[in-house]
């Protein structure tokens, strides 16, 4: 009993540390190349389009995120600002799915109420988004654009034959506590009156 105590003692004070010591949101390091900035301005656009569609779909999450991103604009702490320069979206990070399935899950690091976008491309047939809780199966075929609380609803994607790419825009509860920028309410109809 004392031993994990002490582990979980270790990982609070490691949690801890980690929080002191990153006192600012900083870019991936998957940014450091000149090929990753490259692909970045090449999808500008497109970040742009996804970031409408959420002012359509969670126009106070739009907000939140847009004012999320400008914070981290004006904050020259925030490293690197080149990154920052060219991100053309108001979510605070994306991720790349490539010819893979992905098992079921739900994704943490964001908040209950907060849509994802998932945006899928490709040469590929007959693929579908699943969604096991509620036993709803959608058709996924390329430019299939998606906002799903990722947070609360477990989804799946099987491997298909061709190729895919997926998309995952997300935004991140800890970049929105820095940046003092909350967006606690869902979705709801009243948005649109």
């Amino acid at each position: 009993m004392c031993a994990l105590q002490s582990v979980e003692f270790n990982i609070q004070q490691l949690i801890l540390h980690q929080k002191m010591s990153q006192k600012y949101p900083q870019a991936s390091a998957n940014f450091g190349s000149e090929d990753a900035l490259t692909w970045l301005a090449a999808i500008s656009e497109s970040n742009a389009i996804v970031s409408a569609i959420l002012a359509v779909i969670h126009p106070n999450l739009y907000d939140a995120g847009w004012k999320t991103i400008n914070h981290l604009m004006k904050t020259p702490e925030v490293c690197p600002q080149n990154v920052l320069s060219q991100w053309a979206s108001v979510f605070s990070g994306i991720s790349v799915i490539s010819n893979r399935m992905t098992p079921p899950h739900r994704d943490n690091g964001s908040r209950a109420h907060w849509y994802d976008a998932l945006v899928t491309l490709g040469s590929y047939q007959n693929c579908s988004l699943e969604l096991p809780g509620l036993g709803v199966s959608l058709e996924y075929s390329p430019g299939t654009v998606v906002g799903l609380l990722g947070m609360v609803l477990e989804h799946a994607v099987p491997m298909v034959e061709g190729d895919r790419v997926c998309y995952a825009y997300f935004m991140r509860d800890n970049v929105h506590d820095w940046a003092k920028v909350s967006c606690k309410d869902w979705m709801d109809i009243y948005h649109y009156k």
